[in-house]
């Protein structure tokens, strides 16, 4: 099974594992280097693909001062193409639309497609409404994407703008509208607004005759005051007593992980009856050894927890593979397959 068609499939639940590219002027063979190491430390890891995301300097998003300094990085789509070499894995590729010409958009997607092998993209807009941007709108690019038929897309979904201001689960269903098959959340530290969303985004489904999406849940493990600073840059919402709690601990970053573990049950607990499909993205915000080490134990624990509350039997099936895939090869094969 393909990434895109596992990312689309309502069926079944998406395992995801995040990946930042390495900064621009990097040779591609220093990028190699670092792609293979990152495969290698993942392969342990029951995932159905990567995700390489599109670092943007997020100027004008927010009037806090950004706790780490943004450094521009390697084209993702290139990145993205070294994974299937060293994993056997496909990625999906974030790309932020918005930041260039349709024309270039246009130029990008093509050589993403056709000389790189993509297929899956999540497709990010404006970081800020009070920016003005020389790019295609969001949905013009979804459009776009629809219309060459050899791609699929996806879009970011954002918990906290559903108590900001109650209309997430519309942004959602109209994004549907111009192409999305799948949505991503930021970062999770509050169950909250998560809960209300997808229990909303479920309802108004329902209501309009609607198949809701796949929703992918993103979490990251934090260890040090600094990362707490720059998940609340971000933009997630991280209540004081799960701040304190975290970083109060004597192992901030083991503590972390319990938080999120709790969250997850929470969650899946109170959106049971929402209808909404689930997957589980997890991801470092940092370079720090203890807060990577720590996201590939809080993956096997998420996909622990989510498989275990579908209440059946559920098993991870290994076996090797000797070359990766290419786009022109059956995509019906599946490297780690989790089976319900």
């Amino acid at each position: 099974m393909s990434l895109a068609r596992a990312l689309q499939d309502p069926s079944r639940p998406v395992f995801l594992f995040g990946s930042t590219p390495p900064k621009e002027g990097t040779t591609e063979e220093k990028a190699k280097e670092s792609c293979a190491k990152f495969a290698a430390r993942s392969a342990v890891l029951a995932i159905d693909g990567f995700i390489v995301y599109d670092i943007q300097d997020e100027c004008g998003r927010t009037t806090m001062e950004r706790p780490f300094p943004f450094r521009k990085t390697m084209d993702p789509a290139l990145y993205a193409s070294f994974f299937p070499q060293f994993s056997g894995k496909q990625c999906v590729v974030y790309k932020c639309v918005v930041e260039n010409s349709m024309e270039e958009f246009d130029s990008w997607l093509d050589k993403a497609i056709q000389s790189y092998g993509h297929t899956s993209f999540n497709f990010v807009g404006a970081a800020s409404s009070s920016v003005q941007y020389s790019g295609p709108s969001l949905a013009a690019a979804g459009h776009r994407s629809v219309e060459r038929g050899d791609c699929k897309f996806g879009c970011v979904t954002i918990p906290e703008r559903h108590t900001s201001k109650g209309n997430e689960d519309e942004n959602m269903i109209r994004k549907s509208g111009f192409g999305a098959q799948w949505f991503i959340t930021q970062g999770i530290f509050s169950a909250g607004p998560l809960v209300s969303m997808l229990n909303s985004y479920g309802d108004k489904c329902r209501e309009r005759g609607l198949v809701p999406k796949k929703v992918i849940l993103t979490f990251a493990p934090c260890g040090r005051a600094k990362t707490m600073t720059f998940i609340k840059w971000l933009g997630m919402h991280v209540p004081e007593e799960v701040e304190q709690r975290i970083l109060g601990a004597e192992s901030p970053v083991k503590e972390s992980l319990e938080v999120l573990c709790e969250l997850l049950k929470s969650i899946l607990l109170q959106t049971g009856g929402s209808g909404v499909p689930l997957g589980i993205n997890v991801e470092s915000l940092s370079i720090f050894k203890e807060e990577i080490d720590a996201a590939h134990e809080l993956f096997q624990k998420l996909q622990a927890i989510l498989l275990n509350s579908s209440g059946s039997p559920w098993s991870v099936r290994w076996f090797y593979v000797d070359r990766p895939l290419h786009r022109k090869e059956s995509l019906d094969e599946t490297h780690a397959l989790v089976e319900n």
